[in-house]
């Protein structure tokens, strides 16, 4: 039950950030390396790298799936791929990948 609770902090965590920084400037993302790790569900890891002020940075992307195929399908879709990436503009080192960016990209279509 702990795990839970934990994940559903988590998940609105993640919502808040994904909501205040939706104004933030965006740039292209390129995704380095995708993992799956089983642990309450499956929760996909996307580390990412996006140029801005002159700087390559990088982020880390996470969303968890009660399925394993879910999780899968979610993973080999990203791999390789390009991503938007909203950065806050006074500290760039901090990034967001948005579900919504994601959707629109048909890279999020499932969970």
């Amino acid at each position: 039950v702990g795990g839970g609770g934990a994940l559903g902090g988590q998940t609105l965590w993640q919502k808040l950030r994904q909501r205040r920084a939706a104004g933030w400037p965006s740039a292209d993302g390129e995704v380095q390396s995708v993992d799956i790790r089983r642990k309450n569900g499956y929760t996909v890891v996307v580390q990412y790298r996006y140029y801005a002020r002159s700087q390559y940075h990088y982020g880390k992307y996470a969303r968890h799936f009660r399925r394993k195929q879910q999780a899968e399908q979610f993973a080999e879709t990203l791999r390789g791929r390009h991503i938007q990436v909203r950065y806050q503009e006074d500290k760039p080192t901090v990034s967001v990948v948005l579900d919504h960016d994601l959707r629109m990209t048909g890279a999020l279509q499932i969970g």
